[in-house]
Order: structure tokens, then sequence, then C-alpha cells
């Protein structure tokens, strides 16, 4: 039977991205995995775009956490197990809203993976599997505050869809806000995204501060509001804590 040459390459450099928890350059996997440097660098740009990699800052290349959600044989399958469901049912049943989890996909967009709903008649909608504009979402300003400048440069240079007279569409105005995102380490939006709903959300990262998912709470705006995000923020913020804790032990083991 005739296999696929291109599907090969492709494993191929999975497998050598796999073998280095600590990530490896493009010319690194190209030679790892015997490919001339032009295809590799082709099939690395579609992995990545999928995300099955993830370009980190230093331009090493790792194994993305769409790769772990598939199969959790990834560094960072805890994100998606039994770690992050604990750490998400009991941020709900503090704050009793609705939390939800979300993994960073190649370098520009958000995969809900995970949600725990409210016991409250009013409650969010099954956001698994949904994507949300970037500057009209709390997750979305948190991966942009993650953005280094020319990348937010280039964002800001397309139009902003305007969902709700609350949604930010000025570029200057997004860019201050992005800029309070990063400073104070979360996101909140309040019928940005559409009229009545309100959420907050805070960054899961690595050890090295890559971005690689999001906590958020959402509910009702009349219901979650500024005081009930605020006592939300604290849990999250705990939740976080574990979840990175326990992504750091599974590259630890992973290195190890």
């Amino acid at each position: 039977m005739k296999l696929n040459q291109s599907v090969q390459r492709a494993t191929a450099i999975l497998r050598a991205a796999a073998e280095r928890p600590t990530g490896d350059t493009a010319s690194g996997l190209a030679r790892s995995a015997g490919l001339p440097t032009s295809t590799a660098l082709r099939l690395i740009h579609t992995l990545e775009s999928e995300g099955f990699l993830t370009r980190q800052g230093n331009g090493h290349y790792v194994i993305g956490l769409v790769l772990a959600r598939l199969g959790h044989d990834a560094g960072h399958g805890h994100l998606l197990d039994s770690t992050a469901r604990a750490a998400l049912d009991w941020v709900a049943a503090q704050t009793h809203e609705t939390v939800t989890l979300s993994v960073v996909r190649g370098r520009d967009d958000l995969d809900v993976v995970l949600q725990v709903d409210t016991p409250h008649l009013i409650q969010a909608v099954n956001w698994v599997g949904r994507r949300f504009p970037l500057h009209a979402s709390s997750s979305g300003k948190v991966l942009l505050a993650s953005f280094e400048p020319t990348r937010l440069q280039r964002f800001l240079q397309d139009p902003l869809e305007q969902y709700t007279t609350a949604t930010i569409t000025d570029p200057d105005v997004l860019r201050r806000e992005i800029g309070l995102v990063a400073s104070r380490g979360y996101a909140e939006i309040v019928d940005e995204l559409e009229d009545g709903l309100a959420s907050i959300s805070v960054g899961i990262v690595e050890s090295e501060g890559r971005l690689v998912a999001t906590l958020n709470v959402s509910g009702p705006s009349f219901r979650f509001d500024s005081r009930g995000r605020a006592a939300a923020l604290k849990s999250m913020r705990a939740a976080v804590e574990h979840i990175q804790a326990r992504l750091g032990d599974d590259i630890s083991r992973a290195g190890g």
C-alpha cells in the first residue's frame, strides 16, 4: 500500500518536536526529521496554523495544545483532563456562573475546549467548539495582550466589527484597553460581545511566560456585576496557579 509522503513528513516533524519539550528551531526540526529546510518550513507553518505546533517567543516550536487535546500524549495534557476539569468545577462552585477553558490555537486564535455550567436557569449557552472575536471577548483581549507590538499593530489595522453599542471599534481605544489588560493580568467585558453578557478572563502561561490558555467566567450582566467579577477573579487566580503548577510539573517530567 502506497503511503502519503506529505503526511509522513508532517508526522516526522511532530515526532521531532515531541522529543524536545523545550522546543527547537525550524531548521533544527528539519534536520531531525531529515527534510530540506524549505519543505520543513511549509509543513511547520501549516502545522502551526492548525494548532499542532506552537511557536514560542524564542523562536522554538513545541507541540501545540490542539494536538494535546486530540491525544493526551503531549506535555500539556493535564490542562485538558482531570486537573483542568477539577479547577473549573471548583471555580464554578465558588462563583455559581459558567466557567470555560480556551486553548491558544496557532498564534492568533482561541478554541473553547471545556465548559462547566451554572445551576442558574439563566446561563450562557454551550461555548465549546466556538470562537470569539478577539476585540469583543475577555479571553480574546487576554490573547491580544500577549501579542508583541508588531503583531498587535497588524491586528489593529483591520476593521473591528461592532457587535453591540458597547463594542470597542476604535483601534486607539482598544490599544489602551489591551495595555490595561497586560498591566493588571486579566480582562473583562460588559455587553461588548452581546447585550446582557459579562465575562472575565485570566491567562494561563507556561514557565517561560508564553500564553497557552485562558480561564473565563461569564454570566448575565445584571447578575455578574462588578462585585461578582471581583470575587470571581480571586477564585480564578487560585485555579490558574494550580493549573500552571501542574503544567510546570508536566514539562519537568517530560524534560527529565
